[in-house]
């Protein structure tokens, strides 16, 4: 990293003068409400006045928090008009995208009627999911519990769905048979959004509940060697069952630790210390550097096994060698929590060297406005979508955050910290 400077200020200044005022002045639809997100991986170009659900409901939550963020000062802004934009987004959702059933629709056009994509699924269960973390978030933020109010049925609908295996999960279908790690991991992590919002709010508890239920299932994707299986199944020979997501797992872990402490749970966080240092040398590319967006049980190549001819398993043999900026975001907000938070000496060090990684090779400079979110192997520029024909803001926009909130109690990622430890209170049955 650059001498005498620290993360936080490198974060602070990515987020004020780089990926903030990208999206407020090119994400925001004053005319017509809601957010565009459907631009080129190189941020140059809008291709689309679509608004699909999924980024909506992301970008509401960023607002919301960047909020809180103007109001201790952490960065530049203004509390009320990130507020008001978040509310408007958050009543865009609720005019045209959450339908009377519980579910929300996947994508709307600019108006919020037909969308000039064709051909996208009706629903995705993480659209619900975002649009829930989103509404939560604002009511947090606010403190009107109206919209917390209207994420209930969204919630409990989407829940539901998932517990009894009919919830879809475009853009990828789960392969028949597999049980996958990345549905679990979001509905925890909407959960602990939700679980805060109650809890500010002086609301019930009941969330805990299911947030606690939501942990443990994550958790039984945990393998002895201390990766997570991304989508285990019966035939452990098989590509989908070999194949390792380290982002997701990275995620999951600070998702995780984030969640145990609001429960109160005095269990030992070190299984999930231990399994962040797994996951990140598991994904490291020992030829180029950063992390692989999929890798083998084995170790950072190409997953093998036996396929099936599913389109998800194409995904995983055409793009496991990509570099993705969520994935990198991600990593660098988890092992500086780890290090920063629970005094994992290693993590401060996996920090230093991911942080390194994704700051000379995300942010776009002369190859793009914002980051160039997609690249190859070598870190060249893709053009390429990934999951939805989004240049998203969400994970950046998010890691950024985080990495600038540990700054503020003013220690060094890799300093020496007391063991790591348990969760406030005790253990919930």
């Amino acid at each position: 990293m650059t001498p005498h400077r620290t993360p936080w200020v490198d974060a602070r200044t990515q987020l004020e003068r780089v990926v903030l005022p990208f999206w407020l002045e090119h994400g925001v639809d004053g005319d017509r409400g809601g957010f565009f997100t459907c631009f080129d991986n190189r941020g140059r170009t809008r291709v689309s006045t679509d608004k699909f659900t999924w980024s909506q409901g992301r970008f509401v939550w960023l607002l919301a928090r960047a909020a809180e963020l103007a109001r201790r000062g952490l960065v530049e802004g203004d509390e009320g008009t990130l507020l008001d934009l978040a509310a408007r987004g958050a009543q865009f959702l609720l005019d045209h995208a959450v339908l009377p059933d519980g579910t929300t629709r996947f994508v709307v056009g600019r108006d919020g009627g037909r969308p000039e994509s064709r051909d996208q699924p009706a629903r995705s269960v993480y659209a619900d999911w975002f649009v829930v973390m989103g509404l939560a978030e604002l009511a947090r933020q606010t403190g009107e519990s109206r919209w917390l109010t209207a994420a209930r049925p969204v919630l409990e609908r989407s829940r539901a769905d998932h517990l009894a295996g009919t919830a879809p999960t475009p853009p990828y279908a789960v392969p028949a048979g597999h049980v996958a790690f990345g549905p679990r991991m979001i509905l925890t992590n909407t959960l602990l959004v939700v679980a805060q919002a109650a809890e500010s709010l002086g609301q019930d508890r009941h969330t805990l509940d299911w947030l606690a239920e939501a942990v443990e299932a994550m958790l039984a994707h945990r393998l002895p060697d201390g990766t997570f299986s991304e989508m285990p199944g019966p035939d452990a020979r098989s590509l989908v069952s070999r194949h390792r997501v380290p982002g997701h797992t990275i995620e999951g872990i600070w998702v995780a630790l984030e969640s145990l402490d609001l429960l109160g749970d005095d269990r030992s966080r070190d299984p999930l210390l231990v399994s962040l240092d797994a996951s990140c040398r598991l994904g490291w590319d020992p030829v180029h550097g950063g992390l692989l967006r999929y890798a083998d049980t084995d170790g950072p190549h190409a997953p093998t096994g036996t396929t099936a001819g599913t389109p998800y398993e194409e995904l995983v043999r055409t793009t496991w060698s990509t570099k993705l900026w969520w994935v990198h975001s991600e990593a660098s907000a988890a092992t500086a929590i780890a290090a920063h938070r629970y005094g994992r000496r290693s993590a401060g060090e996996w920090f230093e060297r991911i942080w390194d990684y994704t700051l000379r090779t995300f942010p776009g400079g002369a190859d793009g406005a914002e980051w160039v979110q997609i690249r190859n192997r070598r870190g060249e520029p893709l053009d390429q979508v990934v999951a939805l024909p989004v240049k998203d803001p969400f994970h950046v926009t998010r890691n950024l955050m985080q990495i600038l909130e540990l700054g503020a109690t003013d220690l060094p990622v890799s300093a020496a910290a007391p063991p790591s430890r348990a969760g406030r209170g005790h253990r919930r049955a």
